[in-house]
């Protein structure tokens, strides 16, 4: 990478001395309190060992279950070492280190094995060739590398192609390396041709076996990888990445934590030094294609709804695109496109997962930002500004180009803006058209300068106008909607309130009925006591004439018999 390369990592440098990896997995080592730093190489250590020495186990499995099965072979072994025997020193260190590429150890496990005495060699090298004869007619009953090649180059479909797949798969991972080689490009191929007719054809009439296939074959292409021959055999082809990014796809997640665990482990090789810039511009073809931004498949990964190891996963290879750039302007960048496409409001729900895998990917992602953070400062020559500051923002800025050639340019970059309309929806669109030509201008995609002695600067922008016209409208329908929907919601609240208030009347109307009713009850009772009362009365009027009038009668039936005589005169 060119221009700003210096200037970019000087931070890192200056704080460790060291590389990337070298210096962070020393970071924190002076001070014994603090938790040691997390790191790319930390962070994938374990993808690496999976991805490396998974043939490993397998051929020592096989090679104990040859000697097992086998008792007739230790027969043979004395011939097999005197037969080595006879040939020269220079010859048996050849064959050791054929005997070194064909377990695929790495150059850590080679190592000790190397300073071995050259008796001990012949040794090895002795049982080594011995046990892959011993092995043959086990790998003679399997089928070969070119009929594999012949069987998908049959032009395959569905049933048969998922099955031929599986049982290249199973090849792949169980034979050694030099069965990986008899595959070699013209193999890697005929699978690679395959996937991009399988992509092709997704939007046509895509199968269950389509998709079952399509991940089939990433399985595959891991396990041809598995080595350095098929890992460079992969990064010769034209478009071996490409199809890989092309099956990051969210709505088959275990065919995309595959893909994009391989492109993790591709982005942090040691060489070639730009992987993670091809898997970028790969990522970048992909999106231009698809009309989509690059990393919206990997923020969908990362969205609810989908299953912790994708997420998991996703971070991973968020993290080996960022960390492993050297230049500070470039990290910058990639990070704040991640942040604008909708990942600072995604980590606030990743962080409420209580899943340690993850827990350590988001621990990388924000300490090499804030690591990033502190770097951009210091190149601001130790200023301690606040960068969401619009006034020490602008004094900064001001403060940089007084007195310079730069000066009259950043004025008239500020007396344009005054000349923006003053129209409050125009407005936005105008300034966000404006920040994202200065993005392209300032932050290119390979973290370089432009060429300033050429007139004509490229500047996509056409569909960013598209995307600002359609999101115009999309937020007047927006707009409308909320309106719509707030006199909705006060028309409910009105009829919530007068069905409230109609309920309480009837309740009130339902009471007032019961009083009522409870009261010409009570009248009813005390009108059938007077009654009684008034009966009673009469009646005892009636026995108080009665006994009246008898004894009136009484009275003057006295009279009646009295003599005349008796009376007195007048």
């Amino acid at each position: 990478m060119e221009g700003g390369g210096g200037s970019g990592r000087s931070g890192r440098d200056k704080k460790k001395g060291k590389g990337p990896e070298e210096a962070a997995a020393a970071g924190g080592s002076g001070d014994p309190g603090k938790s040691k730093k997390f790191t790319l190489k930390r962070l994938m250590a374990d993808e690496l060992e999976r991805f490396t020495s998974m043939r490993i186990k397998k051929e020592k499995e096989k090679s104990n279950v040859a000697h097992r099965n086998s008792s007739a072979s230790y027969m043979d072994v004395p011939s097999a070492g005197q037969m080595l025997q006879e040939i020269t020193d220079q010859d048996v260190l050849v064959l050791f280190e054929q005997m070194l590429v064909d377990m695929n150890l790495n150059e850590e496990k080679q190592q000790p094995l190397r300073e071995k005495d050259i008796i001990i060699k012949r040794e090895m090298v002795s049982q080594y060739l011995h046990t892959s004869k011993a092995g043959m007619s086990q790998k003679e009953s399997s089928k070969s590398a070119m009929i594999y090649i012949q069987e998908l180059k049959s032009n395959l479909r569905d049933a048969q192609l998922l099955g031929c797949l599986e049982s290249l798969r199973v090849s792949l991972n169980n034979n050694p390396v030099s069965w990986v080689q008899n595959f070699g490009a013209e193999g890697l191929n005929c699978l690679l041709d395959i996937l991009k007719r399988l992509h092709d054809e997704k939007d046509e009439a895509p199968s269950s076996y389509d998709t079952r296939s399509k991940h089939e074959i990433i399985r595959c292409l891991k396990a041809f990888m598995n080595n350095k021959f098929g890992i460079k055999t992969m990064l010769e082809t034209e478009e071996g990445i490409l199809l890989l990014v092309r099956a990051v796809d969210p709505k088959v997640p275990s065919m995309m934590i595959d893909a994009v665990k391989l492109l993790s482990a591709l982005c942090i090789l040691p060489q070639p030094e730009d992987m993670h810039e091809r898997v970028l511009g790969a990522l970048t073809e992909r999106a231009e294609v698809d009309e989509v931004e690059r990393f919206g498949p990997l923020l969908d990964g990362l969205r609810g709804g989908t299953s912790v190891a994708l997420k998991v996963a996703c971070m991973q290879l968020i993290n080996a695109l960022i960390i492993p750039a050297d230049e500070l302007d470039f990290r910058v960048h990639i990070r704040s496109e991640l942040m604008r496409s909708g990942l600072q409001h995604i980590l606030t729900e990743l962080r409420k997962l209580e899943n340690e895998e993850l827990k350590v990917q988001l621990s990388v992602f924000e300490e090499h930002g804030e690591e990033d953070s502190e770097d951009l400062r210091s190149r601001l020559e130790d200023i301690r500004i606040e960068m969401d500051d619009f006034s020490e923002v602008f004094q900064i800025l001001l403060n940089t180009v007084k007195d310079s050639k730069a000066e009259p340019f950043f004025l008239s970059i500020l007396q344009h803006l005054l000349l923006i309309r003053n129209d409050y929806e125009a407005r936005a669109q105008y300034y966000k058209l404006i920040d994202e030509c200065i993005s392209q201008i300032v932050l290119h995609k390979n973290g370089a300068d432009p060429d300033f002695k050429c007139k004509h600067l490229n500047i996509d922008i056409e569909g960013l106008i598209d995307n600002l016209i359609d999101q115009t409208k999309v937020e007047k329908s927006e707009a409308k909607a909320v309106e719509l929907e707030k006199k909705l919601d006060s028309e409910l609240t009105a009829r919530h309130e007068l069905q409230v208030e109609m309920k309480k009347m009837e309740s009130d109307f339902e009471q007032k009925l019961l009083d009522l009713d409870a009261e010409k009850q009570f009248l009813d009772k005390e009108k059938q006591q007077i009654t009684l009362e008034k009966q009673s009365l009469e009646d005892e009027v009636s026995k108080k004439n009665k006994q009246v009038m008898f004894k009136l009668r009484s009275g003057l039936g006295v009279w009646t018999t009295v003599p005349w005589r008796a009376l007195p005169s007048c």
